[in-house]
């Protein structure tokens, strides 16, 4: 029988000690967490209770389910076997259900809640003082309905955010109206196995506010991404709870949290939206594989769980049911090229592509009373524009044959051309079939005089058949997919919600196609230009998106800018801005840090290149690295030039892993895993690591050019808590390494 608890978080096998408060009673502790201790043991007696009943529901469902694999086994009959298997799958689907409720009680068990407000009333319809805890979850007292614990996303929780301390003449908009008062006390807990860690009193200015985010940052480490709502700023909780359907652009310097924000705003949309957006309808573009494995714990971790997660190219491919004999291009890329097919210039010609096409689609028509399916086609183009292309094309191609058929009805002229009507039917339906497949479409483009032939005969070269293999260029695929939407609409493949990471990486054909299918303009796009590492750099401007969203007359729109630094330490930060005051344009904020202070970046000079494999070069790093683990670091980063230095540094690595306390990770690893991560610097965006080694910094791999300072500002922004620079002693350092 299969154990469906190996699907639970391993805190279920510490309920009972952790339901007991013995420990708590027979230690000492200080006032203020004795007068706090009987409610954080009431509510986590109710969890506790929760999580045992459903273990209990599990493993009767467990029992049940082992039964009906049996009857399964013992039906002979067709019906009666499919409904045997109906039932079980009922049941595998109660199983998965009670896992997932399980495992969200276990995240309330842990840490039932991390904050406290008291709200006095001054104009308001309450007549007594509120006193409130907040956490991930809501919980209610079943006897009294008062709750226990409120849910961050309630509005009551907006002046927890947005207030460091107690202050007079706040407000919160509640199902009975605006609710005026005065914030009496803002305490801040830090919670684990339901025992408190520390208590943060917020009594006068920034100070308790900050010791608390402080200690929070502090304790990070580099693992998968967490959640942060016990420290959510001010700016980042406006942008959380922004309004719906409109788009937003979310502009920040690393480590500013743009990542956590988007998803901290898809779990606040799906709990005070629940009726208007649904997470299974809902859609995050992220880079790379490696980096949707380390988001991944986010969203579950809020209780939110179906939501899609994909990368640009892969969620392409989804839309067009592409299967895996659609590749990637070997061919060569030119990047002048890629920019103009990723630019607003080639979504104008393909629209005037299309438009043509659409003229000559008509005109080739092999059937001698092609003007009554144009005809008809430009009656429902006027009458019925919300039907798609392909749908038109099928109702015009109908509707001429019908009219044929009511003639030749009343010419007395019915049976003897029966069987050539369909066989017409049928040649005009092939027709139209070959003609609107949009990866044919797009490579006849480049035999128009739309391009230029450079460009046609670059194009055609990566766009090709092959077999039973179809091949295109990366830049391709959004291009195709824009004329498949042109011939199939959008209705099909709206989204309630759309979310983009590292959107500077995308190119405007890529985001227009994404805000095409984000019902009622939902959409999120967050990223940093100056992290914009892949050439040709497609987003040099967001007034460029800006623009798209003004074109469709969208004037209500959100830019936000986040300058603050949460991941990396002062002494980090000020060593990057060193080197990029002068180099990025005065527009572009360079990073504030925020607090935390660590240790000086460390600069070791080597005896040649990393990839050489001196010995004493290894020890060096693997000495420092074994440092680190065993001060407690949970994962370091070897980030490298490019791919090709990337493989080069594990080839060396592995070489000497006897040297290392921790495995060696290549990049070409799908998860984000803890250890001895080596990876090149476009892998390693968007991550984060307790220590970074940048190797071989030395100005041959890194001369002072535009993509090495972005290169480079993207390496030394992954630290959490250390950087070390490797360079070689016999290269001297120059242009973007003077600092």
């Amino acid at each position: 029988m299969q154990d469906y608890k190996q699907y639970l978080n391993p805190l279920y096998k510490d309920l009972k000690n952790i339901a007991n408060f013995s420990d708590v009673t027979n230690k000492e502790i200080s006032e203020t967490e004795r007068n706090e201790y009987p409610h954080l043991e009431k509510v986590t007696n109710i969890i506790a209770k929760t999580v045992e009943k459903h273990i209990q529901k599990l493993e009767e469902l467990e029992i049940e389910l082992e039964k009906q694999i049996e009857r399964i086994d013992m039906e002979s009959g067709i019906d009666d076997k499919k409904d045997a298997v109906s039932v079980y799958n009922k049941i595998l689907k109660s199983l998965q259900d009670e896992v997932e409720r399980i495992n969200k009680d276990l995240i309330a068990l842990d840490a039932p809640y991390f904050g406290k407000i008291v709200f006095s009333p001054t104009k308001s319809t309450l007549r007594r003082e509120i006193n409130t805890y907040i956490g991930k979850f809501a919980l209610m007292d079943e006897n009294t309905q008062i709750p226990l614990v409120t849910d961050w996303r309630a509005p009551i929780a907006n002046i927890y955010y947005e207030n460091s301390g107690p202050t007079d003449g706040v407000f919160f908009d509640s199902p009975m109206g605006r609710q005026e008062g005065d914030l009496k006390q803002k305490r801040q807990f830090q919670i684990s196995k339901a025992r408190i860690n520390s208590i943060y009193d917020a009594k006068s200015g920034n100070a308790a506010a900050d010791a608390f985010l402080l200690a929070q940052l502090n304790e990070k480490l580099g693992k998968k991404l967490t959640d942060i709502v016990s420290t959510i700023q001010e700016q980042q909780n406006k942008i959380i709870r922004e309004e719906i359907n409109k788009p937003a652009i979310i502009q920040g310097v690393a480590g500013s949290g743009k990542t956590t924000i988007i998803l901290h705003r898809l779990a606040y949309l799906f709990y005070a939206h629940k009726n208007d957006i649904d997470p299974k309808r809902s859609l995050v573009i992220a880079p790379n594989t490696m980096f949707l494995d380390y988001i991944s714990d986010v969203l579950p971790n809020l209780g939110v769980t179906g939501v899609q997660t994909q990368t640009y190219l892969f969620w392409a491919k989804s839309i067009m049911d592409w299967d895996d004999s659609y590749m990637l291009s070997p061919k060569e890329e030119n990047l002048k090229y890629k920019e103009f097919k990723g630019s607003k210039e080639f979504i104008d010609i393909l629209d005037t592509y299309f438009d043509n096409y659409e003229e000559r689609l008509f005109d080739d028509i092999p059937y001698s009373r092609r003007e009554d399916v144009r005809e008809r086609y430009q009656y429902l183009q006027k009458n019925s524009p919300q039907i798609s292309f392909l749908e038109k094309l099928d109702l015009s191609l109908d509707y001429a044959f019908a009219q044929r058929d009511f003639d030749e009805r009343r010419l007395g002229l019915m049976d003897s051309t029966q069987e050539f009507r369909e066989e017409k039917k049928r040649e005009m339906r092939n027709y139209f079939r070959r003609n609107t497949n949009p990866f044919e479409m797009y490579k006849r483009l480049f035999k128009t005089d739309l391009v230029s032939k450079d460009i046609s005969k670059y194009s055609l070269e990566g766009i090709k058949k092959e077999g039973k293999n179809h091949l295109f260029r990366m830049e391709d695929i959004a291009p195709i997919l824009y004329l498949f939407f042109k011939l199939r609409g959008v209705n099909e493949f709206k989204h309630d919600y759309i979310v983009v990471d590292e959107a500077q990486d995308l190119s405007l054909i890529q985001i227009y196609t994404l805000f095409k299918v984000a019902k009622n303009n939902n959409i999120t796009l967050a990223g940093d230009l100056a992290q914009s590492i892949i050439p040709p750099f497609y987003i040099k401007d967001w007034n460029v998106v800006l623009d798209i969203f003004k074109e469709h007359g969208i004037e209500n729109y959100s830019y936000h800018q986040l300058n603050r630094c949460y991941r990396t330490t002062v002494e980090i930060i000020e060593f990057a801005n060193k080197i990029f005051k002068k180099r990025f344009p005065e527009s572009y904020k360079l990073p504030e840090a925020v607090l935390r202070h660590g240790d000086d970046v460390l600069n070791i000079k080597t005896q040649g290149d990393i990839t050489e494999g001196n010995v004493k070069d290894i020890k060096d790093i693997a000495s420092i690295l074994n440092k680190h683990f065993k001060d407690g670091a949970a994962t370091c980063a070897v980030v490298c030039r490019d791919r090709e230095h990337a493989e080069d540094v594990v080839r060396v690595f592995k070489d000497n892993e006897s040297l290392f306390n921790r495995e060696i990770v290549s990049f070409e690893e799908v998860d984000y895993k803890t250890g001895i991560q080596v990876l090149p610097i476009e892998k390693a965006k968007g991550l984060e690591f307790d220590t970074v080694v940048l190797v071989d910094l030395d100005n041959i791999r890194y001369e002072d050019t535009e993509l090495n300072t972005r290169l480079l500002y993207v390496g030394i922004t992954r630290a959490l808590h250390h950087l070390v620079i490797t360079c070689s002693q016999n290269i001297p350092s120059s242009g973007i390494l003077r600092i």
